[in-house]
């Protein structure tokens, strides 16, 4: 059976850690507080240990019968302390305490948490490994593009500083140019000084500064190279071909460029490197080089198709396609026939197997056997057909059509062989032919005519 002392102690604690809009004030718990404090240490132990084995009771009790822990504390305080506290009239309201409920449903809902939290961090580890595998931190175009040359962007004063020097080291090469076709050699560095009337030092530190000045405008820029090229991929050629077309377009629009034209250079240049690297694309896409005028027609049936799959019509038929295009039927399947990818003979068939397409294609210049062998029988019955003429006769047959040579002989050149006129050696081989023709029912030719077509 619990004491007071105990039981008080053991509601003291609950109803501070459970429930503090309880019933009891401050007061009384702060007078309880100081009346324990007075009490020597080994009573407070002793009162710790019944106040635990107190709460273990309660909560088992709460749990197998599902009473309210408060609601029974609240009685029991009021039947042992009847003589001691003053009874109130109306009984205080009970609070039920929520605190077991909220556990269970967190209880619950717990696993679906830890679900979450792992698909989110499952998803978040694959991210990871696929942005890892596809960093390559070797890559020398990855590490161009990450410097600081390429990273850092001009402003408008900077540019136009910088495009002042190199507009002063286009004039120097101009001059040089001039002076190259004058002398008909190249001019030494003291001759290109005293003709631009500067020292030999100055105008090295101007070339300096003119080169310098240029690459710091290319490699401010160069990002935009590579934003061009990105849009132009799939195409025919790759990115670094792509971005080395572009580099040469950027280069030709630093030396093109001209500040009174009133506009950044940025801008300037943009359509310079697009112009490159289309032009690039046209010349060295394909294996066999098609016209400009090709490439703009097929531009358009591209967007033609385009639309009208997002119209909802994802098969559009060719005439809707040159109706929208612009061109008509007949030119439209010329395009798409000349416009064919070729395929390399080399190429595997399947992914998964290594036959390519030079194993699995039938050479044209090779006769099957049933051909060749049904040639061979009619060579050899030509040959004993030509038996019932006569010696003159069988050679001069054998001239005319090269039978046993690869060479077919005019009437001229068999009258020169034999001393006879052209007249002659034709009425010899009408005569020849005619004998053939009579016998040819005979000797069963007729079997051979599939292969004379």
């Amino acid at each position: 059976m619990l004491q007071w002392p105990d039981l008080r102690q053991l509601l003291s604690v609950l109803e501070l850690g459970e429930n503090p809009s309880s019933s009891l004030n401050m007061q009384s718990v702060a007078a309880d507080t100081e009346e324990i404090m007075n009490v020597e240490p080994s009573t407070i132990l002793a009162l710790a240990k019944n106040a635990l084995s107190a709460s273990k009771q309660a909560l088992a009790l709460a749990e197998d019968l599902k009473l309210d822990l408060d609601d029974s504390l609240s009685n029991s305080l009021g039947s042992a302390n009847s003589s001691t506290l003053p009874v109130e009239e109306e009984e205080a309201p009970t609070v039920r305490s929520t605190r077991h409920l909220e556990r269970q449903s967190k209880r619950r809902r717990m696993p679906s948490k830890f679900m979450i939290s792992d698909t989110y961090s499952l998803r978040k580890t694959n991210v990871r490994k696929k942005v890892s595998g596809s960093y390559d931190p070797n890559d020398p175009l990855r590490l161009f593009l990450m410097g600081p040359e390429t990273t850092q962007l001009l402003t408008a004063k900077e540019e136009s500083e910088l495009i002042v020097k190199v507009q002063d080291l286009m004039r120097l090469e101009k001059l040089k140019s001039n002076l190259q076709s004058q002398f008909g050699r190249e001019p030494t560095l003291v001759e290109w000084a005293e003709a631009i009337g500067l020292s030999c030092s100055a105008l090295q530190a101007e070339l300096h500064n003119g080169n310098r000045s240029r690459e710091k405008l290319v490699y401010a820029n160069f990002r935009m190279v590579f934003h061009v090229a990105k849009q132009y991929q799939g195409r025919g050629m790759n990115l670094q071909d792509l971005l080395q077309e572009g580099s040469m377009g950027l280069i030709k629009s630093v030396e093109k460029f001209k500040p009174q034209v009133g506009c950044r250079f940025a801008t300037y240049s943009y359509w310079w490197i697009r112009q490159t690297i289309t032009k690039s694309i046209v010349q060295h896409s394909r294996t066999i080089r098609l016209p400009e005028n090709a490439y703009s027609l097929l531009g358009k049936v591209v967007k033609a198709k385009r639309s009208y799959i997002q119209e909802g019509n994802h098969c559009p038929s060719k005439e809707e396609l040159a109706t929208r295009a612009g061109i008509t039927v007949q030119k439209l399947d010329k395009l798409l026939f000349t416009t064919r990818t070729p395929l390399s003979m080399q190429q595997p068939v399947w992914t998964d197997q290594d036959t390519t397409f030079q194993e699995v294609t039938p050479d044209t210049g090779i006769e099957i056997p049933d051909v060749s062998v049904a040639k061979q029988l009619m060579r050899q019955h030509v040959r004993n057909l030509l038996r019932v003429l006569s010696p003159k006769e069988r050679k001069i047959i054998k001239l005319r059509f090269g039978i046993e040579e690869s060479k077919e002989n005019s009437l001229s050149e068999i009258g020169n062989i034999f001393g006879l006129s052209k007249e002659r050696v034709r009425q010899l081989e009408s005569r020849a032919l005619y004998k053939l023709k009579q016998c040819l029912v005979k000797q069963g030719l007729g079997a051979y005519a599939d292969l004379l077509v």
